[in-house]
């Protein structure tokens, strides 16, 4: 069942829908349904495009979930610049053609967030990046990167409060870059070149070995 809180089309695509389809009526009803079919087209293509779908979430506690539909871009090793430990970083490319919810990749604590990137990256560009931190203490950091120039991006909860294995996390227009930065030692279940879909496909598991 969805939520109320949550449209099959997301808010930010009111926007856009809403006028088309007030549009599409009044062509319709006054100047024939033939001369408002356009408005009628460009309406089903934006309620595609802001689609939001429900997820099924694995049922994987220890599973970190795709954030992202898209393509995984590629896996490395490297220092996180976040929380200035030895990491895996896993960049994900957001489809143009949606979803564009960005969901969060497991359970836990938003602990931290920042709207720039640390002074020892490349990245300059407007972005938002989330610290998570599990009942069992592990800690990730979610980057978003706005495809496009975009209004600052926020989270749909702040510091402090909870969030669930596949959440809504934040919503990103037209899609987003992400990065997803965990420990290292980290098993990674996906590989570069894959498609994901965001909340639903297993992209690492955390390591609770002794």
């Amino acid at each position: 069942m969805r939520s109320e809180y949550y449209p099959l089309v997301a808010r930010a695509g009111w926007w856009f829908l809403l006028p088309l389809l007030a549009g599409g009526v009044y062509l319709g009803a006054g100047y024939g349904w033939l001369l408002s079919l356009p408005l009628w087209l460009l309406a089903a293509l934006a309620a595609f495009l802001f689609r939001d779908p429900e997820r099924t979430v694995p049922a994987k506690p220890l599973g970190l979930v795709s954030p992202v539909d898209g393509r995984l871009l590629s896996v490395r090793e490297a220092r996180d610049p976040y929380l200035q430990r030895p990491a895996c970083c896993l960049l994900f490319r957001g489809a143009l053609s949606g979803s564009y919810t960005v969901r969060s990749p497991m359970e836990g604590k938003l602990v931290k967030q920042w709207y720039a990137a640390p002074e020892e990256s490349a990245e300059k560009r407007s972005l938002l990046a989330s610290m998570i931190r599990s009942d069992e203490g592990d800690e990730i950091v979610l980057v978003v990167y706005p495809r496009f120039a975009w209004p600052r991006v926020r989270s749909n909860i702040g510091p402090g409060e909870r969030v669930g294995q596949g959440m809504r996390f934040c919503y990103v227009p037209l899609g987003a870059k992400t990065e997803l930065w965990v420990a290292a030692g980290t098993r990674i279940e996906a590989q570069p070149g894959q498609r994901v879909l965001a909340g639903s496909d297993v992209v690492g598991m955390l390591n609770h070995e002794a």
